[in-house]
């Protein structure tokens, strides 16, 4: 099966290298420096699950005409680049092509499909990683949180998605391909990495900060509280246990750890996600009519 993966930044890396094993059909979609290292030296990856690891494509290219139509293409930009991402490379893909977005939040599968016009077989997907870019072409992943999800909302069966998951699995990156608790999935992942991104922002620190705070803990498990509550609203069928779970989860991470939302903010970049994660489930808890008050103040912070 030919894969190609759009994107290699820190979700694009991990999960490029979980494919090692199927390199010799493998196109990583990249430019400028990025594709000149990997082309170089080949694309390494340091992740505390998956060890370290260098992956040498069959192509690496930024050009349509050269990847020709795959079996299955990976989306791995940041949720603002979407639209410019799916423009460049919708001829890439065919009426059959497996497209799995790996975006933030819970509707890059329904912005792509109508990007898309009817092309490919858009699956809903979703990823839990803390990844960087350490320098072009080389990628940090650290924590134990690592696992990815795919699957169709319609509860349809697709056997290059089956594939693609024993691929990832064989490569040591934990992967499950679902059906119609896809929503329910896509919302719990939504619900860790918006809550964990509203702290970082709202108190301007990583993960130690966090958890050496009551209080910050406090402001924490309330967010998460808010958005299981706009996600029972919105049909998904979130546990009543989530926040404690994810609580217990977040202190299990690496001090230094953050989300790459607060980390793109911290580092001034003019695009960041905050429009699409923060204001997004708050306008959205505003349309279905819940009241989120903590995730307001991170909001009114920056928005």
């Amino acid at each position: 099966m030919r894969i190609a993966v759009i994107g290699i930044g820190g979700v694009g890396g991990i999960v490029s290298s979980a494919l090692k094993k199927a390199e010799d059909s493998l196109v990583l979609v990249c430019r400028g420096e990025t594709a000149n290292v990997i082309k170089e030296k080949g694309l390494s990856v340091s992740s505390d699950v998956l060890g370290d690891r260098v992956i040498n494509p069959a192509l690496v290219s930024s050009d349509p005409k050269e990847i020709g139509i795959v079996d299955a293409a990976i989306i791995c930009c940041k949720t603002y680049s979407i639209d410019s991402v799916i423009d460049s490379y919708r001829d890439i893909i065919g009426e059959d092509t497996l497209v799995v977005p790996l975006q933030n939040g819970v509707t890059a599968a329904e912005d792509i499909k109508e990007r898309l016009k009817g092309a490919g077989q858009v699956a809903d997907g979703y990823i839990y990683c803390l990844s960087n870019i350490e320098s072009p072409g080389v990628i940090v992943n650290r924590g134990e949180m690592l696992r990815i999800g795919i699957g169709f909302s319609d509860g349809r069966k697709n056997e290059r998605a089956e594939e693609l998951v024993r691929l990832l699995n064989d490569g040591g990156l934990p992967s499950v391909c679902g059906g119609a608790e896809i929503k329910t999935a896509l919302w719990e992942k939504y619900i860790m990495m918006c809550g964990n991104s509203s702290a970082f922002i709202y108190f301007d620190c990583a993960t130690g900060g966090i958890q050496e705070s009551p209080e910050r803990l406090d402001f924490l498990k309330g967010v998460y509280n808010e958005l299981k509550n706009v996600a029972r609203a919105d049909g998904a069928d979130v546990r009543e246990t989530i926040p404690d779970e994810y609580m217990a989860a977040f202190m299990k991470n690496p001090p230094e750890s953050m989300s790459s939302l607060y980390r793109d903010i911290k580092q001034g970049k003019k695009d960041t996600e905050f429009e699409a994660i923060i204001g997004g489930g708050v306008r959205l808890a505003e349309k279905l009519g819940v009241s989120v008050p903590l995730m307001d103040k991170v909001y009114k912070k920056l928005g």
